[in-house]
């Protein structure tokens, strides 16, 4: 029989993460095995993010020395998917030839025709912008054993002067909620206590369908659906976030205290050069609302820094509403023109050293607030799903709280998938050290 292994690479965010199990799971019924190392594989597949330069850079750059093992072996395939394969298309083919086939964002049940043209010598090139929406992606293979993605809405209609992800993604589509809810309940009767509900802006969800299924109804009826323990979501466009949805969040047990709440800059003349649609002031505003309905939660975000015209006043109203909003944790960017974007074309860029030394403030200020966060919940019993063990230490295990944060401490193999209580007792800037508290009796 014809040895059939797959080596598959992601770059990129969750919902990247998401078509990857998809991949997985389409390839899976093709008869293919997937392994960790590329030299393993005769099939090699990158699923690509276009949102920054930098990715762009590193995903041809690895192009560069997988197609090594083409050379050596010119039965091996590689294929390049998702949003810069979407964004780039046939320029990929001739910007690194190795590549045999190139697989954009949507219409993923392709995949085994464009494998079956390189099986004949044929360069491929599928570019749909639409066939996901309706998948209940039961052979999903999934990357964790205790969490999982699922999909709820494609694509973006925000149009952000700085993202690519509506050029890429296409428009808002949502998912059918009888397709999210089969789903959910397959996962639940294979044991997932977490289920993440995945979107470019999943608040947005329902506004553009016919069903009547509004973002705060779906979270209603994920909730109740047995066996599921935790409920989150991500993405969430500040401007769509109303106190009807902070409020159906409070009220519901298996929403998690955390929130990922990208405000990308603290100057209210960058958000409206970014076409961000609020001011710093509402989206401060929204903050004291989710922490006077929900006094624990865990709210995160994303900062670009450097955008076009960015003052240094500019970045220091950026740098005060870090300290202000009090974030548990943020992810950083410098800003980067990608093509297509209206901010590719915006006059006064910043000098690139400039914004890496405005970047390296924002983590430093943010560093110390995390600290501070982390330190005052030494001494607390924190409720911690457990993942597995670690990388380094096979008997340190790995979990989460529900306010998302990471959680290191000594544990066991049948602890995978559990609900345990961990005495936190010591706090650090991205990570929380502590043991099982054994006083407790309401383990799961």
């Amino acid at each position: 029989m014809e040895k059939r292994t797959v080596y598959l690479k992601t770059f990129g965010c969750q919902m990247n993460e998401a078509d990857s199990e998809q991949i997985l799971g389409i390839l899976g019924q093709s008869g293919y095995r997937s392994v960790d190392r590329p030299e393993d594989a005769t099939l090699i597949i990158l699923n690509t993010c276009a949102i920054r330069a930098k990715a762009e850079q590193k995903i041809f750059s690895d192009l560069g020395r997988l197609k090594v093992f083409k050379m050596k072996d010119p039965s091996v395939k590689i294929g390049v998917a998702g949003c810069l394969a979407q964004s780039m298309g046939e320029r990929v083919l001739s910007r690194q030839p190795a590549v045999d086939f190139v697989l954009g964002t949507m219409g993923l049940d392709e995949l085994p025709d464009l494998i079956e043209k390189s099986g004949r010598g044929e360069k491929g090139v599928s570019l749909a912008m639409s066939g996901n929406s309706e998948e209940v992606r039961p052979d999903a293979v999934r990357s964790s054993l205790v969490q999982a993605y699922v999909p709820i809405i494609y694509g973006c209609g925000n149009f952000c002067t700085y993202c690519v992800v509506p050029f890429v993604r296409g428009p808002e589509t949502s998912r059918p909620v009888q397709y999210i809810l089969k789903e959910i309940r397959g996962l639940a009767g294979q044991g997932y206590k977490e289920i993440t509900l995945l979107g470019q802006n999943v608040l947005s969800f329902g506004k553009n369908s016919k069903e009547n299924v509004m973002f705060r109804d779906l979270l209603h009826l994920t909730h109740d659906i047995d066996g599921v323990e935790r409920i989150r979501f991500v993405t969430s466009h500040p401007r769509d976030m109303s106190l009807e949805i902070i409020e159906t969040m409070a009220r519901l047990p298996k929403v998690c205290e955390a929130l990922h709440l990208p405000v990308q800059s603290g100057s209210d003349r960058i958000l409206h050069a970014m076409n961000r649609g609020y001011r710093r002031r509402d989206y401060l505003e929204k903050l004291e609302l989710l922490r006077e309905n929900i006094p624990d939660i865990a709210i995160t975000t994303d900062i670009i820094v450097g955008f076009p015209g960015e003052t240094d006043n500019d970045f220091e109203e950026t740098l005060s509403l870090i300290s202000e909003a009090g974030f548990d944790h943020l992810f950083g960017f410098c800003f980067s023109p990608r093509p297509g974007t209206p901010a590719e074309t915006l006059p006064d860029p910043v000098d690139p050293e400039t914004a890496r030394v405005r970047l390296e403030a924002v983590f430093n200020l943010q560093r110390e607030i995390s600290l501070k966060k982390n330190e005052a919940i030494t001494g607390r019993v924190v409720e911690v799903l457990v993942e597995g063990p670690g990388r380094k230490d096979p008997a340190i295990f790995t979990g989460r709280t529900r306010t998302n944060k990471i959680v290191h401490f000594p544990g066991r193999s049948e602890m995978i998938g559990k609900l345990v209580h961990v005495k936190v007792e010591q706090g650090l800037p991205n990570c929380l050290i502590g043991r099982v508290d054994h006083q407790d009796k309401h383990k799961r």
